[in-house]
């Protein structure tokens, strides 16, 4: 090399280093800093220590956090590309009748109104030519799960995606319906899809195979052609691994033995106020979610305080919190302050854990 060269090439790379240790530590700050607080939105799922799992969009990756002790890791993770159509100009639309909603569709099919009474949604016109495929692009994590064996299982655009505990892809595989709970049981991850009536899958926690199922299969084949835009059913585990669920409006709960699956299904019913409550009126807006108090056989619902004004609970503007005692068979009610669209992700001590409509947590007190 000749002199003439070298000095400024010593000039660029002692300033090089600096650069880049700057530019390191500022993205360590950017990592110590994340706060789901501000964050978060979308889902999380609890882990068993009460930490909080969530999916952050802009580096693709899982963040577990927990209150106090903030940013436990991250996880980038590999996301499939889905390939989809690229939407073709809409039709118009037949007027719709002023009685008919989408919660009507359900419950025309729910409480078994004749089909020729149903509402039929309108056929769409063919398109002139076939429309062209839009570019690859990533799908967006809708549930997650960590197994015993730190691998993620991920619902991805109508797919089952297991992940490596390094983030990368073990397999893919297509479900039948949308997916609305899931939760990991006694050697197996519990799948409850978003149907009119409760249809539930244990699979087998290393291939995803089936293992037993409950309830009416045939309708998934209806769910995914039309999805249902509400829950009406939910779904928890017990302490001891037990298959809880909750069925449309009902306060009961099925009973599922987590290895015998739909064999010898029980049910158990809860009284309030020394008294068997009423069913909800879950109206458009479906039944909330449902989870198990770590280390307590105790399970929370969380309903809108008009849902159950018939069932007991006490005058409330804000959101109603269900306590089910699974030993003695109480349901309390407790009140939140918090309104419409917060979402139930988890339980801690003393406080239920929320995400908010507009992003963030927000807590509850409980007991």
């Amino acid at each position: 090399m000749r002199p003439s060269l070298l000095t400024p090439l010593l000039a660029i790379l002692a300033l090089c280093g600096p650069v880049s240790l700057h530019a390191q530590a500022r993205a360590q700050a950017r990592l110590q800093d994340w706060d789901p607080a501000r964050a978060t939105g979308g889902w999380a799922f609890q882990e068993v220590d009460g930490s909080l799992v969530f999916f952050d969009p802009g580096t693709r990756s899982l963040r577990a956090w927990m209150k106090g002790s903030g940013l436990l890791s991250t996880l980038p993770v590999f996301l499939p590309e889905v390939r989809k159509p690229a939407p073709a100009s809409k039709p118009a639309a037949a007027p719709p009748r002023a009685t008919t909603t989408d919660y009507d569709a359900a419950g025309a099919l729910l409480y078994g109104i004749p089909r020729h009474q149903r509402p039929q949604p309108a056929a769409p016109r063919p398109a002139s030519q076939q429309a062209p495929e839009a570019p690859a692009s990533e799908a967006v994590p809708e549930r997650w799960v960590v197994d015993s064996y730190s691998r993620t299982w991920m619902v991805c655009d109508g797919r089952l995606v297991i992940l490596t505990k390094d983030g990368q892809l073990e397999t893919a595989s297509a479900l039948p319906a949308p997916v609305q709970d899931m939760a990991v049981g006694r050697e197996g991850i519990l799948i409850l899809y978003r149907t009119l009536k409760p249809c539930l899958e244990k699979r087998d926690l290393r291939t995803g195979a089936v293992l037993w199922s409950y309830g009416d299969r045939s309708q998934l084949k209806d769910a995914a052609a039309q999805p249902l835009l509400v829950p009406l059913n939910r779904m928890a585990l017990g302490a001891d691994g037990t298959v809880y669920l909750a069925e449309g409006p009902s306060l009961a709960f099925t009973v599922l033995d987590p290895v015998k699956g739909p064999k010898e299904p029980g049910q158990t019913f809860f009284t309030c106020h020394d008294a068997l409550p009423g069913r909800a009126a879950l109206g458009r807006v479906g039944r909330g979610p449902m989870l198990s108090w770590a280390g307590r056989d105790v399970i929370f619902c969380v309903f809108q305080s008009s849902q159950v004004r018939s069932c007991g609970a006490p005058e409330s503007t804000g959101l109603m919190l269900a306590r089910f005692d699974l030993l003695n068979g109480a349901l309390e009610w407790i009140p939140t302050t918090l309104a419409e669209g917060h979402q139930l992700v988890g339980l801690l001590d003393h406080e239920a854990v929320f995400l908010a409509p507009s992003g963030g947590l927000a807590y509850a007190p409980i007991r």
